[in-house]
């Protein structure tokens, strides 16, 4: 299946979602859609949803050892993962007197708990999440396991862990079943089910329904371009707007990233079928220069937005901002630009060259094997 560039926007737009409703919180204004971070949580959904997707593209365009997979997503996550990680530990002592000296933002009590909980356990948080596996440490072990040093890489960990069985979780959903896989299965989901309480959010067994969603619509678009296959009878629009309406009934705000994927997947699939209309101009703007660009870099711009978030807010305190919406405006400005600018220079010096470098491995292992 070709490569769908769409998907690079997309992960644009959710970056910088993620990166305005992390700041509407540490400024001084309050109200529901404040404290629920203008709901970006949902923003990291539609990247579980995208992962899902992309990485049974991956598995089912190359056929590779598991070794050779695992050492590409390796070099793929974590250079620019420990470049973050690293700084964050050294601003540690700095983002606890931030949080405690900035305006009382709707997180700000959470934030400082869990900076504290960070510099009272900071040896094991280090520990836990130098492999990225603080997604599989209980909170009653080591308080705050989630969200110490770099907060947002509670889903770095929850990628990671999902790359880890990616191979054979894809496996056991696309071969035919038998006795043996179905008992493996119900199993697993038994385990899962005992387990998920005690574990924090960034486990893998509570998000396996959203992975298990994008591989299906890799499957669905994969063999929608397949010419006299069943699945090219299926009106995508008609479909969409039952799902739409579906959604919409239910009246809650939790099946906004679903409504999003939907969406989108329609708007990609009428495009790529030349229907024209709202579709083609979707893709249009999404393949336009401006969007693909930070798209490219959305991982490094997810990453370190904290980090110069902290740093603004240091600089606001010093010019004596205090109005809650001049704070906003100048937090939202500030950190977007300084998260860029440092994602710019983290992608092009460390993210890129590593992801090449992963890239160059299995093609190499691939020739001498040839």
């Amino acid at each position: 299946m070709r490569y769908v560039k769409e998907f690079e926007a997309l992960r644009g737009v959710l970056a910088i979602w993620v990166v305005v409703g992390h700041v509407a919180t540490a400024s001084a204004l309050h109200g529901r859609l404040i404290e629920a971070k203008l709901y970006n949580f949902y923003a990291v959904t539609v990247f579980i949803l995208l992962s899902g997707f992309a990485i049974a593209a991956l598995i089912d365009k190359k056929q590779e050892s598991y070794g050779l997979y695992i050492t590409r997503r390796a070099f793929r996550i974590f250079p620019v993962y420990l470049f973050y990680l690293a700084l964050s530990v050294l601003l540690a002592n700095l983002a606890l007197e931030t949080w405690v000296h900035a305006s009382a933002g709707a997180m700000q009590a959470a934030r400082i708990k869990i900076a504290t909980d960070t510099m009272t356990y900071w040896p094991w948080h280090v520990a836990a999440h130098l492999p990225a596996l603080h997604g599989l440490v209980p909170p009653r072990l080591l308080p705050s396991t989630d969200y110490a040093f770099l907060g947002q890489a509670w889903s770095i960990s929850l990628e990671w862990q999902y790359y880890l069985i990616a191979p054979f979780f894809i496996a056991l959903l696309t071969t035919r079943m038998n006795a043996i896989r179905i008992g493996l299965l119900l199993i697993g989901v038994v385990i899962v089910a005992l387990i998920l309480p005690r574990m924090p959010e960034s486990f893998i067994g509570g998000w396996l329904i959203d992975f298990t969603l994008g591989i299906a619509t890799f499957y669905f678009m994969k063999y929608r371009e397949k010419e006299g296959h069943p699945v090219r009878l299926i009106p995508v629009v008609k479909v969409w707007a039952l799902v739409l309406a579906g959604l919409v009934l239910q009246r809650s705000v939790s099946v906004l990233p679903y409504l999003i994927w939907a969406t989108v997947i329609m708007l990609v699939i009428c495009a790529r079928e030349k229907k024209g209309g709202v579709a083609a101009l979707f893709s249009r703007a999404a393949n336009a220069r401006p969007l693909q660009w930070v798209g490219n870099m959305a991982y490094s711009v997810y990453l370190s937005h904290m980090i110069v978030l902290i740093l603004m807010l240091q600089a606001v305190q010093a010019l004596g901002i205090k109005e809650p919406w001049p704070q906003f405006a100048v937090l939202v400005f500030a950190t977007l630009v300084g998260a860029l600018v440092i994602s710019r220079i983290s992608y092009v010096f460390i993210e890129l060259p590593f992801h090449r470098y992963g890239r160059n491995i299995g093609r190499s292992r691939q020739a001498v094997t040839a």
